[in-house]
Parts: C-alpha cells; sequence; structure tokens
C-alpha cells in the first residue's frame, strides 16, 4: 500500500484547521474531569524535556545583611526526565469511495471524509486522555503499542500509593484511614487534598459501611442498613475531607474493550480544590512528521497538535483518511497526587 496525498475535496491544512475546530466545540463530556487535570499544551518539538518535582511547597527566601554577597539559591528537589514524545496515527478507507465517484457525488465524498477526520482525532484525543489517567493513578505512563515501548516515571512517593489495611468492604474505619493518609499528603502539600474522585461502587460500600453507619446515626437511635450520599458527604467534610466525586467514565480502547479511566476499586486524591486544583502538569503535544510535510502546507505556528489528511491509493484505488499526532502527559507534580485502594 503506498499512499499518496490527495488534496482534490480538501487540503490537508483545510481538514486539520477542520477537525480541530470541531475538537473544540466537540466537548470531551465526562472525560473532562480527568482531560482537565493535564491541561493540552502545544509546543513546537518532537522531543520532551520536564523538571518533576519532589516537594510541592513554596520555598522561602532569606534575609541577609547589608553589602554582603546574595546567597545561592538551592535547587529544590528536582529531578530532569526527556524522550522523545511518542506517536499516535490511525488511517480509515473511505468504503462507498468508488461508488460516490461513479456518480460524481463530490460533496458526499468531502461529507465522509470531514466525518471520518473528526472521529480519527477524537481517538487520538481519547487515547491521551487514557494516557492521562494512567499518569495520575500510576505515578508513570507506560506505552507498549506494537512495538513501542516507552515509559516516563513521574518518581511519586510510594506513600502516595496506597492499599487499605482493611478494605472498606469489611470492618474498616474510612475517617481514620485517611485521617493517616492525609498526614502523609501533608508532608509533600499545603494541606489535605482537596479533591477525592471515585467510583459509585465505592460511595456505595460507604454509605454501608457499619462505623460510617454508626457515625452519622443518633445517640441512642437505631443505626440503618444504608445511609444517604449527601450523610456520608456531611461527615467526611465535618473532619475536614473533601467531598467525594463520583468518576465513572469509560473509553473504548484500540481493541473495542471498555476501558475505566480511574478503577473502580480506588479513589483518586488531588490537591487543591474543586475549583482551583493544585496545578498537577500538563500534556504536550509536538510537532508530527506530516505537519512539516511541504503537501500539507501548515503554517509553521499551526504545526504542533493533531493534523489530517486525505490520501489516494492506486492499487487498488482507495481513498483514505489519515490523522496523526505525538504527545505525553507530564505529571510533574505527582506527589499532589495520591491513590487508595479501598475495595
Amino acid at each position: 500500500m503506498a499512499l499518496v496525498i490527495n488534496s482534490d475535496f480538501i487540503t490537508p491544512a483545510e481538514l486539520t484547521g477542520y477537525i480541530r475546530e470541531a475538537l473544540a466545540d466537540q466537548a470531551v463530556n465526562d472525560l473532562s474531569l480527568i482531560d482537565n487535570l493535564l491541561p493540552d499544551t502545544l509546543i513546537p518539538d518532537v522531543d520532551f524535556r520536564a523538571n518533576i518535582t519532589q516537594h510541592g511547597l513554596k520555598r522561602a527566601a532569606k534575609f541577609r545583611s547589608w553589602d554582603t554577597e546574595a546567597p545561592q539559591s538551592p535547587r529544590k528537589g528536582l529531578t530532569r526526565i526527556s524522550g522523545e514524545l511518542p506517536p499516535l496515527s490511525e488511517k480509515k478507507r473511505l468504503g462507498e469511495y468508488d461508488r460516490l465517484r461513479l456518480r460524481r457525488a463530490n460533496s458526499a465524498i468531502l461529507d465522509l471524509i470531514l466525518k471520518d477526520a473528526v472521529e480519527l482525532a477524537d481517538a487520538i484525543r481519547t487515547r491521551l486522555i487514557i494516557a492521562k489517567a494512567q499518569a495520575l493513578v500510576t505515578g508513570k505512563v507506560s506505552l507498549a503499542q506494537d512495538g513501542l515501548e516507552i515509559e516516563a516515571d513521574f518518581d511519586r512517593k510510594s506513600g502516595h500509593s496506597i492499599t487499605a489495611a482493611t478494605l472498606w468492604s469489611g470492618a474498616a474505619d474510612p475517617i481514620l484511614d485517611q485521617e493517616s493518609w492525609f498526614s502523609v499528603f501533608r508532608v509533600s502539600n499545603s494541606g489535605n487534598p482537596g479533591r477525592a474522585i471515585t467510583s459509585q461502587r465505592v460511595i456505595s460500600t460507604l454509605m454501608r459501611n457499619e462505623a460510617i453507619r454508626n457515625a452519622v446515626s443518633p445517640p441512642g437511635a437505631a443505626v440503618p442498613s444504608i445511609v444517604t450520599l449527601e450523610a456520608v458527604q456531611a461527615l467526611f467534610t465535618s473532619f475536614g475531607h473533601p467531598r467525594f466525586e463520583i468518576f465513572d467514565a469509560q473509553v473504548e480502547d484500540y481493541n473495542g474493550d471498555a476501558t475505566r479511566l480511574i478503577p473502580d476499586d480506588s479513589i483518586l486524591y488531588v490537591g487543591g480544590s474543586s475549583m482551583t486544583s493544585t496545578k498537577l502538569g500538563e500534556t504536550l503535544w509536538g510537532i508530527t512528521a506530516e505537519a512539516i510535510e511541504p503537501d500539507y502546507s501548515i503554517d509553521e505556528d499551526e504545526a504542533p497538535g493533531i493534523v489530517v489528511g486525505s490520501y489516494i491509493d492506486q492499487d487498488p484505488i482507495a481513498r483514505w483518511t489519515k490523522a496523526s499526532g505525538i504527545g505525553l502527559p507530564i505529571l510533574g507534580n505527582s506527589n499532589a497526587t495520591m491513590i487508595a485502594k479501598v475495595l
């Protein structure tokens, strides 16, 4: 198969501009919670370089005497990581092209190209969101697909990946558990986590947990077999713990299997608050090989990000749409996150 770029219906620059506008208008909806924690940044490069901080606290300077040399500022526990941004691409054959071409249905062909282009670009964006979730949950991104093997380890402290000593479905005290975990979190951060992101399964377990039911029941009253979500939230926030955010989003992976972004047996804790999360890092989108090809005619300042082109294959004759991107999430402030397996 030898694909050749073809602009009979739309140029790569026009098609790329179209899909970028479409993706900007097409909200990721239930994926936005994860997507926004590591926001997208476009860079004019194919490599990444990032500083990974080991301490999330602000560093203060010190006073000096008059007419004395300024003291040298120490490096603040930084680890420097670098590497190549991994490529993503997919193509799709325009199956009805032959029949439409014979009918000279040019507008119908263009509509199908545009539809395929948006679908392919959205699949690439979704794959990066899966990588964002992996970084937040595991403290690293591990990619092993089609011969590509990359691991970006963001050096999160081992104490920020926890398994409850007693699972919350048993005789556990979730309040005391979080009190213990948050004391570890505060070593690297200015306070408790501001967000607690979890599943309906964990919430349903909390609503039935014996320690929780006893805590929310008035003295002398019969203890119910289940309590409300609001009663659970009020109890935890009364101890200075964050409200739980239910997040059960799933996506379809390349093999067609449903994939959760956050395990349904765990809680992801994040510094900051639900309104202003601590800056955790970013997701870098670089420049693909296609973006600098003369046939794509993409302006230099528009080169970073997902690009799409329409192609022709002469033997057998077929039309293809191909989307490409290179990118990687960077969890630069990894210790502002914590994951706890509770079920």
